[in-house]
């Protein structure tokens, strides 16, 4: 049980991150997160997920998570385009992500969110990614990408983690985008 999560009246926001693990696994601690998320779908809460946190936290909402059989291993940088809907163009995000907008970020994912879930709006696509970035309800946004990470950080830290655990190949380094 995760305690820590029961009191959150004098949170502005959760931030969930990265993992190892993948989010369409069911291990009891994130389906108590998933428990968590639905909990503050219609709250004040901000909640921030980038990838295992943007995987996880759709899956809450009833997205399905796979591996990324299209693409493999995602690693390096891609380039995302905002498409906001229109029935938020007037809101908080839309003055965030400005429709039409390209941005180049970095990618180090090996599943993916396949199918949208329950009440959230799709922001944003990649060539590697489709569903890139979305608002759930109105206080949760998700990223697959990293805007947490530099190129340098990734090489330095993720590179050898992926590769020492056998989800990326050594290899593979010159055919990773940068």
């Amino acid at each position: 049980r995760l305690t820590y999560l029961e009191n959150t009246a004098e949170l502005d926001a959760i931030v969930c991150m990265g993992s190892a693990k993948s989010a369409y696994d069911d291990d009891p601690w994130m389906l108590q997160l998933c428990e968590f998320f639905r909990s503050v779908g219609d709250t004040r809460l901000k909640v921030y997920g980038s990838c295992f946190g943007h995987q996880l936290i759709n899956k809450a909402f009833g997205g399905t998570v796979t591996k990324n059989v299209d693409h493999g291993f995602v690693f390096g940088a891609d380039e995302i385009k905002i498409c906001i809907p229109e029935d938020i163009a007037g809101s908080a995000i839309s003055g965030l992500l400005v429709d039409g907008t390209k941005l180049k970020m970095l990618q180090s994912h090996g599943d993916e969110l396949v199918r949208l879930g329950e009440g959230t709006r799709l922001l944003a696509s990649s060539g590697r990614c489709l569903n890139e970035v979305v608002l759930v309800r109105d206080n949760i946004l998700t990223m697959q990408c990293h805007p947490d990470l530099t190129p340098e950080l990734m090489m330095k830290n993720i590179w050898p983690a992926l590769t020492g655990r056998g989800a990326a190949d050594p290899a593979d380094k010159r055919k990773s985008r940068g």
